[in-house]
């Protein structure tokens, strides 16, 4: 498998992957969709809405975490995982930089290493005005694993 390469082909590995599952996972739960590609990044792209935010109105640290991990697990699994293996993180660093009541997020992954059996992803999350919001790094292990309950 490859990066994809612009938005319609990261659309379709999103699509294909949920279809998969057999039911709503956490993309669906952060209203994670396709922002972005470029056959080295992908960017998924998360509304702000109340289920996500703090008591404060801004996004909750938590989501942010989902969000660049999820888009971590995308390119893991676009760039090294072509026999249907899936993205393990073991290992995760965030920095939260600021926050925001932006519309929505971008969380940007591209690949700082990997092989085999393990990808080493670096996320940045940004408001919809650019600001830098989170920098992430995650160890995936690829390995088989039945997707689904």
């Amino acid at each position: 498998m490859a990066i994809p390469a612009n938005v319609e082909d990261l659309d379709q590995l999103v699509s294909k992957f949920l279809s998969r599952l057999g039911f709503d996972d956490i993309v669906t739960t952060l209203g994670l969709v396709p922002h972005a590609a470029d056959g080295e990044t992908i960017s998924l792209r998360m509304p702000l809405q109340d289920s996500i935010a703090q008591a404060n109105g801004m996004y909750s640290a938590a989501a942010l975490f989902g969000a660049a991990d999820i888009a971590g697990t995308f390119l893991a699994m676009s760039t090294y995982a072509d026999s249907g293996q899936f993205p393990l993180a073991v290992q995760s660093s965030q920095n939260y930089m600021s926050n925001s009541k932006t519309e929505y997020v971008v969380a940007t992954a591209k690949i700082l290493r990997g092989g085999g059996s393990v990808a080493v992803a670096e996320v940045s999350v940004a408001d919809a005005d650019g600001k830098a919001l989170m920098h992430a790094t995650f160890t995936y292990v690829i390995t088989e694993r039945k997707l689904g309950k």
